[in-house]
């Protein structure tokens, strides 16, 4: 049973009106004037209002407009006298749902209130789990408060607050980051936060598609394009119309299709797989890597137009060992998740269990803390300690390929030590630890690629991997 206003001039039909949808099982109420109903409404909600476009003293059009604005929840069906083609447009845009020509047929009138009741259930249900998707995936379920992530937040922000009108396109976003922490996570909440939060979001993990059914999945096939095309299909590029795709492990991408993926973005069309016309998307674009963008073109394992159009705005992730204080934040938010998920009562970290989670390298980033927090919910006690913890390893001198390098004795006892040959020492054991990998280098040494490459000519470094100088 809905509640439904009806405002007409015209008593009989006014009435008329009021009394036919009341036998459907409606709530219903006329008012003759524009004023009524808006006095009506400073007390009441309405799901439905029947306005007359030619009311005395305020018009229904305006009536309608001030109803978008004050009651956006409220369905509106406009009835005139005259037909005109400019009127109904105009309505519609204020966001009317029907427009109906007088003299109207109650069982007409009875079957549009059903249908344009029907349309705001289904969109108020809508964004019901709109707001609930929101709440599950927007930016402040980010954890975390260190400099990288602050600056993470500060970006998708920034695109959440770009007006764009209903043809153009959000910026791309490039996320990267080492493998677990939590692109995946910011991918999400960019499309939450922005301008694109009503449409669909589409996660594509790259690296899981055969390569040999990835074009067909991205752009589509029509029936008969190779042997299995049994009928056409869409695809995700354009499942994603007016709302996000998310391509992540982008990188992984042949070199052939990334120029595909190059020309949806620039022209906004695709072309599936056998066919002959293009089909045009819109598309927010977020993608996403687990390798430093600029070393995988250098190698040329990722195309360098490409790379420039997706980091219009580029999010680089940083891991969790340098991410201070926020595996602590992190570990508590996981050991609450944990404890939920299971129907179990809450638990505590003893002293000693947080010593090595701050102790231990993480790896794994995020994603290895989250499952290391679940096992030892579900293995230890009311109190979780060291023990508890599966397989951490500590930051030790000897440690395995992509620990911290070993620690540096200095002796101050014999005289002065330049400050410069420390360094040195640092940036050689840093290279010789990652193969001369500057990026994985730079990030032991909590550098940006182009401050540890300053520093390797400030001193002299003359290196090569893969046949390349570096």
């Amino acid at each position: 049973m809905a509640s439904i206003l009806v405002v007409e001039d015209e008593s009989l039909l006014g009435r008329s009106l009021a009394a036919s949808l009341a036998e459907d099982g409606h709530r219903t109420r006329w008012v003759p004037s524009a004023e009524d109903a808006l006095a009506w409404l400073r007390d009441h909600q309405v799901d439905l209002a029947l306005i007359d476009c030619g009311l005395p003293g305020m018009g229904g059009m305006d009536l309608l407009r001030d109803l978008a604005e004050s009651h956006p929840g409220t369905a509106v069906i406009m009835m005139t006298a005259q037909a005109d083609v400019r009127t109904a447009v105009s309505a519609m845009k204020l966001g009317a749902m029907e427009f109906l020509i007088k003299p109207v047929d109650l069982e007409a009138v009875s079957l549009v209130a059903r249908r344009s009741l029907s349309h705001r259930r289904m969109a108020r249900t809508w964004e019901h789990q709109r707001k609930q998707l929101t709440q599950r995936y927007g930016l402040h379920r980010v954890i975390g408060k260190c400099s990288g992530i602050e600056k993470a937040k500060t970006l998708i922000r920034r695109v959440a607050a770009i007006n764009v009108d209903g043809t153009a396109r959000p910026p791309n976003v490039l996320i990267s980051g080492e493998t677990g922490t939590g692109k995946d996570v910011f991918a999400r909440a960019v499309h939450y936060e922005g301008p694109r939060q009503s449409g669909p979001f589409i996660h594509v993990n790259c690296a899981a598609l055969p390569e040999s059914l990835v074009e067909s999945e991205l752009f589509g096939h029509v029936k008969g394009a190779f042997t299995d095309a049994r009928s056409s299909k869409r695809g995700l590029f354009e499942v994603a119309d007016h709302g996000t795709l998310f391509l992540d492990e982008i990188s992984s991408l042949p070199l052939g299709l990334q120029a595909k993926v190059l020309t949806a973005i620039e022209t906004g069309n695709i072309r599936p797989v056998g066919g002959a016309d293009e089909i045009s998307v819109s598309v927010h674009l977020v993608a996403a890597m687990n390798r430093d963008p600029a070393e995988l073109v250098e190698e040329g394992l990722f195309r360098a137009d490409l790379y420039h159009r997706l980091r219009v705005v580029h999010i680089d992730l940083p891991p969790l060992r340098s991410r201070g204080g926020d595996v602590d934040l992190l570990a508590k938010h996981f050991l609450g998740v944990a404890c939920k998920k299971f129907s179990m009562p809450e638990k505590k970290l003893t002293d000693a269990a947080r010593r090595a989670i701050r102790r231990h390298f993480w790896p794994g980033n995020v994603r290895e803390l989250s499952h290391c927090i679940e096992s030892a919910v579900l293995m230890g006690g009311d109190e979780i300690d060291a023990v508890a913890l599966p397989g951490l390893r500590e930051r030790r001198n000897g440690g395995s390929r992509g620990e911290p390098v070993d620690s540096i004795e200095l002796d101050f006892s014999n005289g002065p030590i330049p400050l410069e040959g420390v360094e040195r020492e640092v940036i050689a054991r840093a290279m010789a630890e990652t193969g001369n990998n500057i990026s994985r280098a730079a990030r032991l040494l909590d550098l940006s690629r182009d401050a540890l490459r300053y520093r390797l000519e400030k001193h002299g470094f003359q290196m090569q991997r893969n046949g390349k100088h570096l």
